[in-house]
């Protein structure tokens, strides 16, 4: 069986020999600074935790460089441990006993220009998968895969681009659904995915967009491919800003300027239904500011009784100018 991709644990613990007083955790409900994450730079865009074995997370921040401009990828450890006895929740980065294998993956995407936005995934014929959108020398972003090996003859491990749009406007912030596809699930149970939602300012304004996928063989292969393809947007944008999707099952969340807000870029949600997806609803005050909040994941987390979101915001009070944030949204 192919090795799934690890990037992050939750290990639901206990604690102490004491009574389990507190058997199911909960995240908080309000916005809280990852701060065993976060350095005095940027740290943006983290990648949706994998429920598996692991201590794992990957984002982009500028502290490789110290240069304000300029963004590549890192990952870290990042431990979650519930005490069952006492009723609370810790954070801290764990071990480093497993680092090597995805350090030396997300460095060979390190360029001198930005990367941002990873994703990973696992491909039917060319296993692990990070993508992730970097720009040029005009500014322009285009989403690329980094296969952790070679495990095709079409695929052979080498940086490539997915080809979607290419008439100089920015791709970004890929994320994959469908009806059995789940991501963060283990290999076996993740499913395939029908549609990739991603994020592009084709129009002057960044838009949702989707593209369908097929039904058998590599999506890799099919989306670095010359095929033509069905790219649609999505039926909830406006006239704003509305970037950076993520899908987990039936639930979609992203990042707008739209009017309504409570400042700056705002999260969403929405939910699939009927083929398109229903209106979007803000998240509301305990997550959102009248600052900017970006790039929201979502994951499940056996053990808990609500999800885990995982977003960016330059809020006052962090680290850095952007900082990394956890809250616990309920398991729609």
């Amino acid at each position: 069986m192919k090795k799934s991709i690890i990037l992050f644990v939750f290990f639901v613990g206990l604690l102490s020999c004491n009574q389990n007083k507190y058997p199911v955790g909960i995240f908080p409900e309000e916005a809280t600074n990852l701060s065993v994450i976060n350095s005095p730079f940027d740290d943006v865009n983290s990648d949706v935790p994998t429920i598996n074995h692991g201590f794992k997370l990957v984002f982009s921040s500028n502290r490789i460089n110290s240069q304000p401009n300029h963004f590549n990828l890192v990952e870290s450890n990042l431990v979650f441990y519930w005490d069952k006895s006492e009723g609370f929740l810790r954070v801290d980065r764990g071990n480093t006993l497993f680092d090597t294998w995805l350090r030396d993956w997300v460095r060979k995407t390190e360029t001198n220009f930005n990367e941002k936005g990873p994703y990973t995934f696992f491909d039917s014929e060319a296993g692990d998968i990070l993508l992730f959108s970097r720009d040029d020398a005009e500014g322009v972003y285009s989403i690329l895969s980094e296969p952790r090996e070679a495990n095709s003859q079409e695929i052979d491990g080498a940086e490539a681009s997915l080809r979607l749009m290419e008439n100089g406007s920015s791709v970004m912030y890929p994320s994959f659904y469908g009806a059995d596809y789940l991501k963060g699930a283990g290999v076996e149970s993740q499913g395939r995915p029908e549609k990739m939602l991603f994020s592009s300012d084709r129009d002057g304004t960044f838009d949702i967009y989707e593209v369908d996928l097929p039904a058998s063989g590599s999506v890799l292969e099919y989306l670095q491919s010359a095929e033509e393809k069905d790219i649609q947007k999505i039926g909830m944008n406006t006239t704003s800003n509305d970037h950076m999707p993520f899908v987990y099952g039936d639930l979609l969340v992203f990042s707008s300027d739209r009017p309504g807000g409570y400042g700056g870029y705002d999260l969403y949600y929405s939910f699939r239904s009927g083929g398109g997806w229903t209106e979007p609803e803000n998240f509301g005050p305990k997550i959102n500011s009248e600052f900017d909040e970006y790039r929201p994941v979502v994951s499940n987390a056996m053990g808990f009784e609500n999800q885990l979101m995982i977003f960016s915001s330059n809020r006052p009070g962090g680290l850095g100018g952007f900082d990394l944030y956890f809250v616990g949204i309920p398991k729609f």
